[in-house]
């Protein structure tokens, strides 16, 4: 049998998603700051997408009615569309008294310009990537933490 990597699968995502934080803290400590912001984004994203499998109790997202209803793909990885399928999340950040959550969703939205990123020359800095850095952790520890997977 022929070993089948299915990115939609939500354990492949759920792994990439620790997979590409280890790599963001990397590429932080290298002073390679804004690969660092971009991977760190990406594990979110892959995060958000494991977490709607496991509230649908799906094991792929092409199973999910995320992923039946779009029609076109880049709006799968859209952190603003992940998040309205994930009432968990979305209402810690809406209804965050203290503003933890909301000031750390508001740096990822705010920084992760994927596109930007993924073709960008320039270095960053090191307190922008710090500061994203720190948002993720606090998002992502809680993202994993509703689907038992902390």
């Amino acid at each position: 049998m022929v070993y089948q990597h299915d990115t939609f699968d939500r354990r492949i995502q759920l792994g990439a998603s620790r997979r590409r934080r280890e790599d963001a803290l990397a590429l932080h400590e290298a002073g390679r700051w804004a690969g660092a912001i971009y991977l760190a984004g990406c594990a979110i994203e892959c995060s958000l997408k494991a977490l709607i499998c496991y509230q649908e109790q799906k094991h792929n997202l092409k199973d999910t009615r995320l992923y039946q209803r779009t029609s076109r793909g880049n709006e799968l990885h859209s952190l603003e569309i992940l998040l309205e399928e994930t009432p968990a999340i979305r209402n810690a950040i809406k209804l965050d008294r203290t503003g933890t959550y909301k000031n750390a969703w508001q740096i990822i939205t705010n920084e992760w310009q994927k596109d930007k990123l993924r073709y960008w020359d320039k270095e960053g800095d090191k307190e922008t990537s710090e500061r994203f850095l720190k948002a993720v952790k606090l998002i992502h520890n809680y993202i994993l933490e509703q689907q038992g997977a902390l």
